[in-house]
């Protein structure tokens, strides 16, 4: 028997009648607050699952999924979320520093406000997402980001080498120490727009005076 309890409190959450939670089938469940880290939960289900400030801190997350869960101020810092699919996942405001998100699927996701420092996303999904959120030091090699909103977003330092930006918003975007040109149509504008400081000109008929 495994029991999921609140982080904070210790109240029992869910019981499982399971040696191991990997592969298990949390579908619907509500586990808001529970403490999930350091834990083997391969190929998990936690689709539609009300998952908000929950700590998958440190855990295994290899092929779990996460379809249309609300996992809002969720901590998933140095977790391994390869393969992992998050699609159409509320994400705001959690955390994903560190974590590897090799070839996982976010696409629809929103990260608004996360911050993924760090973070490995090589070759992942995260096209039509709300992405106005942190990229600082992020390896985004082979992502797939078309169509997604970067405004304001951080990717200082971030690593874009043939990441696909089509149609991706990029509007005011920082990419100071970023190899933008490495990526592929990340042509929207990315920098402050800063108006040339107006000039007043003299009349015509003063031009001779």
């Amino acid at each position: 028997m495994i029991q999921i309890k609140h982080r904070e409190t210790g109240e029992v959450l869910y019981e499982i009648d399971a040696a191991s939670l990997a592969g298990a089938k949390l579908v619907g469940k509500n586990l808001a607050g529970a403490d999930l880290s350091s834990l083997v939960l391969r190929n998990c289900v936690f689709d539609s699952d009300n998952l908000d400030d929950v700590s998958f801190e440190k855990s295994d997350l290899e092929g779990a999924t996460f379809m249309g869960a609300s996992v809002k101020r969720a901590c998933f810092d140095g977790a391994n979320l390869t393969r992992a699919v998050m699609t159409d996942a509320i994400l705001n405001e959690s955390t994903f520093i560190k974590a590897n998100l090799t070839h996982a699927n976010l696409r629809y996701a929103k990260l608004h406000n996360c911050d993924l420092t760090g973070a490995r996303l090589v070759e992942a999904d995260i096209s039509m997402c709300d992405l106005q959120c942190i990229l600082k030091e992020a390896n985004l090699t082979r992502c797939d980001l078309r169509g997604s909103d970067l405004t304001r977003a951080d990717l200082s330092r971030a690593k874009v080498d043939d990441a696909n930006f089509t149609d991706a918003t990029m509007t005011d975007a920082i990419v100071e120490g970023t190899y933008i040109e490495r990526a592929i149509n990340a042509c929207a504008k990315h920098k402050p727009f800063k108006p040339k400081p107006h000039v007043a000109k003299r009349p015509w008929w003063m031009v001779w005076a």
